[in-house]
């Protein structure tokens, strides 16, 4: 309880302040960390897309209270904001970048920040983080490695659990004794020299699959340390400079929000009438399995993709069982409530995205298929590969 009353954030008059006093408590790290004086811990980050043009202050603040949130702008310039609980401490500030993305900073302890950002997003269908694809992490790879010097320290993790890939249960035994038991569940991280990551990366993934799943990526500072990504868009300071993490968060929003362009350009379905029919416009997503799936991991995801509220891919909808391995559905996307078209079968599936759903719907779905099904699944937008989409870098400056 004290670690949390110690982070709370302070009301302060203007952006410029909250970047002073955040840069104050990250320069001061390593001696309040030693004499454990340190409010709440290092500085995290919530990367969040939210809907498009979201409107003045009262309409933010209305998005942020169907998570049960308060916020305040602190300057009439309405692009940060104080976060407030329940009981009106102040515990984030949400910095607006451009109409569609957010970052949440906190000072709360992991244990406190991290469920209540999944429990904001998980109820709140204006909200929902950025997730970041293998795809993604190796292009963002491939910039650290341009920008930095391989005698540097990086630090990368590989993670895949196959939570719908488990043995055939004898009908006597506990459904969930089991699924607990026998899933695989693979993690490694490397830290090492960013030449010797880099030397064994690929060698790795080709004789381990799960190690194609990336989930994790330290973007060196540009001095001292450097900021902890992961998948799901969370974002750890392990720097000395809060501009610096800044302004690596801008570069990564930057390069998110031209990918999720990119794919809505080439996704969104329309369609023209004719001879007495429907043709349908543009393209659809593919995702493509490295190896056909089991049935019975197919129907258990299936069965929790379409009969659990909650599930990881924030999907929901009517689905119809055209044969035991091979499915359609008519689904709505829990972010926004747009509909999508979904094919699912053992080898590949299929969306069809209508004009103005989000395209952070494919970045999601290849994501979390990577994360919990196939690690080595190819994804196309089109005839494009979903990497080739990946911008280089981002190119947004700190202002």
């Amino acid at each position: 309880m004290s670690s949390r009353r110690n982070a709370l954030i302070p009301l302060l008059p203007n952006s410029e302040a909250y970047y002073d006093f955040f840069d104050g408590l990250i320069n001061d790290t390593a001696e309040r960390l030693e004499k454990k004086q340190l409010p709440g811990g290092l500085l995290k980050s919530y990367l969040l897309e939210t809907v498009g043009n979201a409107g003045d202050a009262e309409s933010f603040a209305r998005i942020l209270g169907r998570s049960g949130l308060g916020c305040e702008p602190v300057d009439s310039s309405e692009r940060m904001y104080r976060v407030t609980d329940a009981t009106h401490r102040g515990i984030a500030v949400i910095e607006r970048i451009g109409d569609r993305y957010l970052t949440l900073y906190t000072l709360l302890p992991a244990d406190n920040s991290d469920p209540l950002v999944r429990k904001a997003v998980a109820v709140n269908p204006m909200l929902d983080h950025l997730w970041l694809s293998s795809q993604t992490f190796q292009v963002l790879w491939q910039h650290v490695r341009a920008s930095n010097s391989g005698r540097r320290y990086g630090k990368i993790t590989f993670e895949h659990e196959s939570v719908y890939d488990y043995p055939e249960l004898e009908p006597e035994e506990d459904d969930q004794i089991r699924f607990d038991e026998e899933r695989r569940a693979s993690r490694f991280t490397m830290v090492d020299r960013l030449d010797v990551i880099n030397e064994n990366m690929v060698p790795l993934r080709q004789t381990y699959a799960p190690l194609a799943s990336i989930t994790h990526l330290r973007i060196p500072a540009s001095a001292r340390g450097g900021h902890d990504l992961y998948y799901d868009g969370k974002v750890t300071n392990r720097s000395d400079s809060f501009l610096d993490h800044r302004a690596a968060i801008l570069n990564v929003v930057d390069m998110y929000s031209r990918l999720t362009a990119s794919v809505e350009e080439k996704l969104w379905v329309s369609s023209h009438q004719d001879d007495g029919g429907y043709t349908l416009n543009n393209a659809v997503a593919e995702l493509v399995f490295s190896q056909p799936l089991r049935e019975d991991t197919f129907r258990r995801w299936i069965i929790n993709l379409f009969n659990s509220r909650r599930n990881r891919f924030r999907i929901s909808g009517f689905v119809t069982w055209l044969s035991d391995t091979k499915v359609h559905a008519n689904a709505i996307d829990q972010h926004l409530w747009q509909p999508i078209i979904l094919e699912i079968t053992t080898k590949h599936l299929v969306a069809v995205l209508p004009e103005g759903t989000c395209g952070n719907t494919v970045n999601r779905l290849v994501s979390n298929v990577q994360r919990f099904v196939d690690p080595n699944v190819r994804a196309y937008i089109g005839d494009s590969e979903y990497s080739a989409l990946v911008p280089p870098g981002g190119q947004l400056k700190v202002g």
